[in-house]
């Protein structure tokens, strides 16, 4: 009977070892495609800001909130647009964000759907916040079909 009893702890030992090491090993390959994904939006978005607005400024981003997952590649920018001294508007960062990745030969998750997508575009306190997310896995496909969703049946 106690050599039962033995068996059963080394079993759970192993098991917890082996997730625990699972786990470390998930979460790490996690955190290194969002980075690297959070790289290559901050690229893209700075060039296409460069491009459209004239200016030498390097934004970085900051990850949307981990509610919706921890594979959603979707990064947030934010600055003061009054600064600008000219109009920009989501359907030009759109395009510039199409043509960036079309030049650097970026594939989405889906090859029917755009690398970049403007997820979020809002003012406030004289400060630009936009929402981009970079389409490369499934779960940041399902996050902007979701995001169109909850906007269509809030009309």
């Amino acid at each position: 009977m106690r050599l039962f009893w033995i068996c059963v702890v080394a079993i759970l030992i192993v098991l917890a070892l082996y997730v625990a090491i699972h786990r470390i090993l998930i979460n790490r390959a996690t955190l290194m495609l969002r980075n690297r994904a959070q790289h290559v939006t901050d690229a893209a978005v700075n060039h296409s800001l460069q491009k459209l607005l004239g200016w030498d400024r390097q934004l970085t981003s900051e990850l949307v909130a981990d509610v919706w997952g921890k594979g959603v590649l979707a990064f947030e920018y934010h600055f003061d647009y009054r600064q600008l001294g000219q109009t920009l508007d989501k359907d030009q960062l759109t395009s510039e964000l199409a043509d960036y990745a079309k030049q650097e030969g970026l594939t989405a998750f889906k090859p029917e759907r755009p690398v970049f997508v403007v997820t979020d575009w809002w003012e406030y306190e004289g400060v630009l916040h936009i929402d981009v997310a970079y389409l490369l896995n499934e779960s940041t496909v399902e996050y902007v079909s979701d995001l169109k969703r909850l906007n269509r049946h809030s009309k």
